[in-house]
């Protein structure tokens, strides 16, 4: 049997004047929660533990939200802690104790997305990024925990908070026992760390030191870090929603009526095509409005497409006037939460994006 163990009992101190991160809603309308583990491939598991406070579920309901998103999912199981644990090993262990979890399991944190290539249902690994492939998806290095890796890709140490190699730990640990992860947490919980947060890291640090465990490095293929709130609204900033003005923008204006008309003439931007098309590549979605007729919605759409611009919709039939655009703004989605961008009719549109 192999568990996968998603603690979420911390404050979300990174988060200040939100709820709880792990339900916060991605712009594509999952929760982090569900991003956080959409990577892996959840038919190796049995069971699935979700631990949450009951300070979080007494005030923003976590556990129905929970239940809600993994209905469909029968191998989740929510556990409840009525106190906040002194740190995150802490949690791990206390879900093993109550739920009384035996055998392989594999812990995930829920602030960051991974995709690994392949997984080993009874190896016990920490999966990690090379710092030379994984420049600029890393920050906050001093906060990072770092793997000092032999030729063998064998784990000699984990390190926190200190750049001891090109190897960073991202939030994901496996382990072939929950009992040996039990013995050695109380281990140093009697000890050098009984005053102290104990990492998980430290838990494996100690395993890989007494020779009860040898661990080894997963590389990870995609990384997405979410540690703080702004990481998280970075992300948000990838995925807005264009509405893109047809004629003037997308291609050169013309009318109902004259030579040139709706009818005949559909002669495209391209290098603003060129432009959105980066955008919705990054996750953007493309919003097309127009005053023609919904008659030309298929051939508009058919034609942005055949260039390599995904339409997400398209709104027909608007009035020739000014547009505006109206949307409330929050912690979770920033002030201003709606812009405006004017370019001269058939203008070059990379001039006026920031």
């Amino acid at each position: 049997m192999k568990t996968l163990i998603i603690p979420c009992a911390g404050r979300s101190s990174r988060f200040p004047n939100m709820k709880p991160k792990y339900i916060l809603t991605h712009p594509d309308g999952k929760l982090m929660v569900e991003k956080a583990i959409e990577g892996l491939d959840l038919e190796q598991f049995d069971r699935i533990i979700i631990t949450i406070l009951k300070e979080h579920n007494d005030r923003y309901e976590s556990g129905l939200i929970l239940r809600q998103i993994f209905s469909a999912q029968p191998k989740v199981e929510i556990l409840v802690l009525e106190e906040e644990t002194s740190c995150q090993a802490e949690t791990v262990y206390e879900t093993i104790r109550r739920k009384e979890v035996a055998g392989a399991f594999v812990v995930k944190d829920v602030d960051n997305r991974i995709r690994l290539a392949e997984d080993d249902i009874e190896a016990s690994y920490v999966a990690g990024v090379n710092l030379e492939t994984f420049e600029k998806e890393i920050t906050r290095l001093r906060q990072k925990g770092f793997l000092v890796v032999n030729d063998q890709s064998i784990i000699v140490d984990i390190i926190e908070k200190s750049v001891k190699s090109k190897y960073v730990c991202v939030g994901l640990y496996s382990f072939a026992s929950a009992e040996q992860f039990c013995e050695a947490f109380i281990t140093l919980r009697q000890n050098a760390f009984s005053d102290g947060e104990i990492y998980l890291s430290h838990v494996i640090s100690y395993l890989i030191g007494t020779g009860k465990c040898l661990f080894r490095l997963k590389e990870v293929q995609s990384y997405d870090d979410w540690g703080t709130s702004e990481e998280w609204l970075q992300e948000q900033s990838k995925y807005r929603t264009y509405f893109v003005d047809l004629d003037g923008v997308l291609c050169r204006n013309c009318g109902r009526y004259g030579a040139k008309n709706w009818d005949n003439d559909f002669e495209l931007i391209e290098e603003n095509v060129d432009v959105l098309r980066g955008i919705a590549a990054e996750g953007g979605q493309i919003v097309i409005t127009t005053c023609r007729d919904e008659k030309y919605s298929a051939a508009i759409r058919a034609r942005l497409e055949e260039h390599g611009l995904p339409v997400f919709a398209m709104i027909t039939n608007c009035n020739h006037a000014r547009r505006v655009l109206i949307n409330d703004f929050a912690p979770t989605n920033a002030y201003p939460s709606c812009e405006a961008i004017n370019i001269p009719r058939n203008g070059r549109l990379k001039d006026y994006l920031p």
